[in-house]
């Protein structure tokens, strides 16, 4: 039985969405994810998110007013079946997945429910598209690339042009990083933090073999110390390079200046202890949201240029671009920000004004609707066409007989 509000939702013409989410348990993409259901919602749709019932973040997800959470106990192999019956009794018009993992399941629980509904994909990853899944998405699908990096690294294994392909920047909750409960000041006293304390922040995971580069971020923040001994490091994340990495900055004497915490939900009000972000991200990166939290907080951002990332900000106005793996240039610009603090708060500033043109939620609902639009409108012309065929096929054979 549907409630009353989506009853009348329905009845209003607005677009029925089902957002998917195997994972939700931390990390760029869950935060999208998150991020584009509250974008939705700005643009009038009615949202439903499915994910795990014991995801580390569904409490988050289903404190989001306005948005229906499928909280799912059973395998993902099961899902497909169960979300087809979700699609056809809400009528869903769109079935929007994230992780890789979960393309399949979209496109079969669209299979299954029989409806006329468009299956839509956001890839967030620089890792090539194996030719098996993309000949099932350029079938079945349409694709968001969340950067031109992304969208770039598409096309290279798709020279025939087969993917429905769009460029859709992720967005930022700027004013919910703007509505802060905690001061700076409040957030560095529970931390342990000393007030005149110039403090860099790495927020990532810790996975072997090379994390988001922080073996570079301990490295490079030996070299700062020696040179600010009033500068405090935080290494936010999980991971089995933790143990590693606690060594590693005992052997460079950062002890007591060094801080390992676990990976924190409410990065805004991190955020506020620090004065700058840095991002040495070595591996792949499509895009780099924490770059784009940080800036939304006003702080500026040391980053590697590296795939999706000279896209979140203009290197020397909002931060400092550095080549990846690059020890010296990492510990040079940390250096150079510490040295001229007005240099950085200004360059944070101005960081807050480019994300809330360029990256807004806004902007992410807006551009993500008129593609939901556009799919709509082509499955239903095919449909219409289909119909037609069928018809004229069987007045052709009522003729013959």
């Amino acid at each position: 039985m549907m409630h009353a509000d989506r009853v009348a939702a329905l009845s209003a013409g607005q677009l029925r969405v089902l957002v998917l989410n195997s994972r939700l348990d931390g990390g760029g993409i869950d935060s999208h994810t998150l991020s584009l259901c509250r974008a939705l919602r700005m643009q009038d749709c009615l949202v439903s998110l499915a994910a795990p019932a014991r995801a580390r973040w569904i409490d988050a997800a289903q404190a989001m007013p306005g948005i229906q959470v499928l909280a799912l106990d059973a395998g993902r192999a099961v899902w497909p079946l169960a979300l087809s019956r979700y699609i056809r009794e809400q009528r869903i018009d769109v079935i929007h997945a994230h992780h890789g993992r979960d393309y399949w399941v979209a496109i079969a629980a669209w299979m299954l429910s029989g409806r006329t509904a468009s299956v839509v994909v956001t890839r967030h990853l620089m890792t090539q598209l194996k030719e098996r899944t993309r000949r099932y998405l350029a079938a079945f699908s349409n694709v968001i690339a969340v950067s031109d990096a992304v969208q770039e690294s598409l096309r290279r294994v798709d020279p025939e042009r087969a993917l429905r392909l769009r460029r859709i920047y992720c967005g930022i909750d700027t004013e919910r990083f703007r509505r802060i409960a905690m001061r700076g000041d409040r957030v560095r006293e529970a931390l342990g933090l000393p007030q005149h304390a110039w403090v860099y922040a790495m927020i990532g995971g810790a996975q072997r073999p090379d994390g988001k580069g922080q073996f570079y971020f301990v490295k490079a923040a030996a070299k700062v110390l020696a040179r600010h001994p009033h500068a405090h490091f935080l290494c936010v994340g999980e991971g089995d390079l933790i143990p590693q990495l606690r060594r590693q900055a005992q052997a460079l004497g950062l002890a007591g200046h060094i801080h390992f915490l676990p990976f924190e939900h409410d990065v805004a009000s991190l955020m506020q202890a620090i004065d700058v972000l840095v991002h040495p991200a070595v591996g792949s990166e499509a895009l780099g949201l924490v770059i784009l939290e940080a800036l939304s907080c006003s702080k500026p951002v040391i980053a590697t240029a590296l795939d999706g990332i000279p896209e979140t900000f203009l290197d020397g106005a909002h931060g400092v671009l550095v080549p990846p793996r690059d020890t010296h240039a990492l510990a040079q610009a940390m250096c150079q920000l510490a040295a001229d603090p007005g240099r950085a708060a200004r360059m944070g500033r101005r960081g807050r004004g480019w994300v809330e043109v360029n990256f807004s939620l806004a902007s992410l609902g807006r551009e993500t609707v008129q593609l939901y639009r556009d799919c709509v409108t082509a499955a239903r012309h095919r449909d219409r066409a289909r119909i037609a065929q069928s018809g004229q096929a069987a007045r052709a054979t009522s003729e013959r007989t």
